[in-house]
């Protein structure tokens, strides 16, 4: 009886909370994001890019590296896609200024930091509600329904 409780246990946290696709879903969004971060550092160094768009870069890299995270990391989930796009979301940023503290070292908390982190899990929700409804396969939750003739 304990045994089958704890076999259900785990299975509905894994229904939920899948760590092996969220880190599978990090790991997609550094390959999409670094590459498009090295092509920019190239850019800036080569051409005069102005230093104003950098940001808003950085920006649209970081979103579109966490949607694709989030929705491959809940593709094949029953449930709770926008927490486990959260969560891509979240440990994407924590990485992110975990490296950033270490390469800066008066890296501080700030209300860029924040607002960036928000973004990302933010992200990373909606992400994760598209990988849910948008499942490859036929494994549609919802069953067709059957016409009643009349």
């Amino acid at each position: 009886m304990v045994k089958e409780m704890g076999q259900n246990f785990k299975s509905a946290i894994s229904e939920r909370i899948n760590l092996l696709k969220i880190c599978k879903g990090i790991g997609i969004s550094y390959l999409i994001t670094i590459p498009i971060f090295v092509i920019l550092s190239v850019i800036l160094t080569y051409t005069s890019f102005p230093e104003d768009y950098i940001a808003p870069a950085v920006i649209v890299t970081t979103v579109i590296s966490i949607l694709f995270a989030g929705s491959t990391a809940t593709r094949n989930l029953k449930s709770k896609g926008w927490l486990n796009g959260a969560l891509v979301g979240f440990i994407y940023m924590l990485f992110l200024y975990v490296a950033g503290s270490l390469a800066i070292r008066d890296f501080s908390v700030n209300r860029h930091v924040i607002s960036m982190v928000l973004i990302g899990v933010l992200s990373g929700s909606i992400g994760g509600i598209i990988g849910i409804n948008f499942r490859h396969g036929s494994h549609s939750r919802y069953k067709p329904v059957k016409k009643i003739a009349r």
